[in-house]
């Protein structure tokens, strides 16, 4: 039978309800706990079933109506029917799982604190990165496919970005692509767009923009990773100087990036070690960090630079990719006995596979505050503050 009624129960860690059809467990996007739903099976993985919703019978007192035509079509957004206070809450119910299931933490919910949320839960974004088709139209791809989706407004790009989406439809590249970026500092007004555009009416093409952070103003190149939300990028960086006391004299910023965490460390620290592998964010770093003199930017892989024996530090802050740490730099950090570690982190999965290392090898959790860099979502910051025990 391909049509089943469940009762959701809970929250999947890539934003799905869950819930149990004949002792199975069903995933269910657009789904919240709580609610009974009839659905469809739309694939049975032996162990798991995945299936849509046909019809809400009894809908969630957190269910809103999503005010994009092209929720669920597009696959950027999950969560866009959930009232935004209870999607904050469902976040850090993922983030206890991970920390419980995959980290080993007993009572995580005595560590984790409540969500820093987002005063702009809708329009936030500073980076967008839209498909281009053949008619010069601009949009995103249909969700699970590579098919083009024609956009006129995104919901959670900033508007100066939307505005700029509408100046650029039907605009032609300088060159043959079939993606276009558009970057905005929300703080400063500059912009990046690439790659340049046959249009007159604006400035196109740009190598860099500038944003500030805090009132400390960055240069950022194309190839260079800056925070998508410019507004929770400033509370991510005052939770991470939060944890540095006046012991911490020398401080690693591994994945240092254009060095957002590294000029205010350098302000609280004595002297800042910046590990950084991209030579496009290491050049900027040179710019953004010429005002110090208490840096050491070591343009190299982490796993590499921290087993180099003149390296060593009291604390270290670690915001790694999705991935999470190679496995080498959590062995470097214990072997090195660095006492304290800020662990900054966009994935939980990885980042509770990463605390259980530590743990391992004599390291406790001390504390993690979500923070909510990603309204809409289901993605989730975390900043772990872990110390030697």
């Amino acid at each position: 039978m391909n049509e089943i009624e469940v009762t959701l129960t809970g929250i999947a860690h890539l934003g799905e309800a869950i819930g149990k059809y004949n002792g199975k467990v069903v995933f269910i996007p657009y789904a919240i706990p709580g609610e009974t739903v009839r659905a469809k099976i739309v694939k049975d993985e032996g162990d798991y079933l995945r299936a849509e919703i046909i019809e809400i019978i009894e809908p969630s007192f957190f269910r809103e109506n999503p005010p994009c035509k092209l929720f669920g079509i597009c696959g950027g957004c999950s969560f866009q029917h959930i009232a935004y206070s209870y999607q904050t809450k469902l976040k850090e119910i993922v983030v206890m799982e991970q920390l419980k299931r995959i980290g080993g933490v007993e009572n995580p919910e005595d560590l984790t604190n409540l969500t820093l949320k987002a005063e702009n839960p809708y329009n936030y974004r500073n980076r967008a990165d839209f498909s281009i088709n053949r008619k010069n139209l601009l949009g995103f791809k249909i969700r699970g496919t590579h098919k083009f989706l024609h956009v006129e407004y995104c919901h959670i790009m900033h508007d100066e970005i939307n505005k700029m989406l509408s100046i650029l439809q039907g605009k032609t590249p300088k060159r043959k692509t079939h993606n276009i970026t558009i970057r905005y500092g929300i703080n400063t007004g500059s912009w990046l767009i690439q790659p340049e555009m046959d249009t007159k009416d604006i400035e196109t093409g740009q190598k860099f923009y500038n944003e500030k952070l805090l009132g400390y103003e960055f240069i950022i190149s194309a190839p260079s990773f800056f925070q998508v939300n410019t507004y929770q990028a400033e509370k991510l960086i005052q939770t991470v100087l939060n944890y540095i006391t006046k012991d911490d004299k020398t401080v690693i910023d591994a994945y240092a990036g254009v060095g957002t965490f590294t000029v205010f460390l350098a302000q609280k620290a004595e002297h800042v070690i910046a590990i950084e592998e991209s030579r496009s964010a290491y050049k900027d770093a040179q710019i953004n960090l010429k005002d110090f003199d208490n840096i050491t930017y070591l343009c190299e892989k982490t796993e590499q630079a921290l087993f180099r024996q003149d390296i060593n530090a009291d604390t270290i802050v670690v915001d790694p990719p999705r991935i999470g740490c190679m496995k080498e730099v959590l062995q470097a950090i214990a072997e090195k006995n660095i006492r304290k570690v800020i662990y900054v982190s966009c994935e939980p999965s990885t980042l509770a596979r990463d605390i259980k290392y530590l743990r391992e090898k004599g390291y406790k959790l001390r504390e993690i505050q979500p923070i909510d860099m990603f309204p809409q979502t289901y993605h989730i910051e975390n900043v772990a503050l872990i110390t030697l025990e």
